[in-house]
């Protein structure tokens, strides 16, 4: 059994290897984007066996080709955020630095703003999409700079080099903890809630072999070790979700879709 995690170095990497262990998966990483790159698909090619990726790249891989090559395994974690109110979602954080004169988005037109990576929800598309809900041209609004990592993100913008940034709110949260200097940065605007990253497995995995999986997660979520993961990359604890969790993903995407064919210039969802 193969673990492929596209969410670090944003979620520390020891939380996928607790994971591999609890459901015998080795595990490997792929720190280059947030999913899959278009054309990419590690679960009809073999490379992988389960994967937990952004709830854009589920959503692409889901809708691609008429026989999906994964599906949800329905476990999903609840970060440790008044704001999510207990429930698996998270937000895109649209920061900047403190006396910035920055106060809206509306603010950010014509400025420098870090994000994650072209596939990633938090770090990209909750942005564009909050822009082309305000009527803005996400492409013509301001310089977005693909920085390839929140961490790299908050760099950037602590050092001056970004006037904001869009930021995994559970990612802003961790390294809030520890780093004074992002623990200052002001939020301008929360943008979701969305659907947190999920966990998916190829589409021919045994169906008795993913309820084993879930069910194997999420009893072990309650023991001390994995609570401590949990806990160090501020997140609450597991849960169970269905593919309906993830409809307002599909209808954002879709929007975005019928949005760039109506000005002619239509792309992939997941760039």
């Amino acid at each position: 059994m193969r673990l492929l995690s596209y969410l670090t170095p944003g979620f520390p990497v020891s939380l996928f290897e607790i994971f591999g262990a609890i459901v015998g998966a080795d595990v490997a990483v792929d720190e280059r984007r947030s999913g899959p790159a278009p054309g990419d698909d590690p679960f009809r090619d073999g490379t992988a066996d389960l994967g937990w990726v952004c709830s854009t790249s589920y959503v692409d891989l889901a809708t691609r080709q008429p026989d999906p090559s994964m599906q949800l395994v329905g476990v999903a974690w609840v970060p440790d955020d008044p704001g999510a109110e207990g429930q698996p979602v998270y937000f895109g954080d649209l920061l900047t630095k403190p006396g910035s004169g920055i106060g809206r988005i509306e603010d950010l037109r014509g400025l420098r703003i870090g994000c994650n990576d072209h596939v990633s929800l938090s770090g990209h598309h909750s942005l564009r999409f909050a822009l082309r809900d305000r009527g803005f041209d996400p492409d013509s609004f301001a310089q977005l700079v693909f920085t390839g990592g929140h961490h790299r993100s908050l760099d950037l913008l602590v050092d001056g080099e970004l006037d904001a940034a869009v930021i995994d709110s559970v990612v802003r949260t961790a390294r809030a903890r520890l780093d004074p200097d992002v623990a200052a940065l002001s939020i301008i605007e929360r943008l979701g809630p969305w659907p947190v990253q999920p966990l998916v497995a190829r589409a021919t995995l045994a169906s008795g072999t993913i309820n084993d999986i879930r069910c194997s997660l999420l009893a072990a979520g309650r023991r001390p070790d994995v609570q401590r993961e949990l806990a160090a990359a501020a997140l609450s604890h597991l849960v169970e979700v269905d593919a309906g969790h993830y409809a307002p993903v599909r209808a954002a995407m879709a929007r975005r879709h019928t949005d760039e064919h109506e000005i002619g210039g239509l792309t992939a969802g997941v760039e």
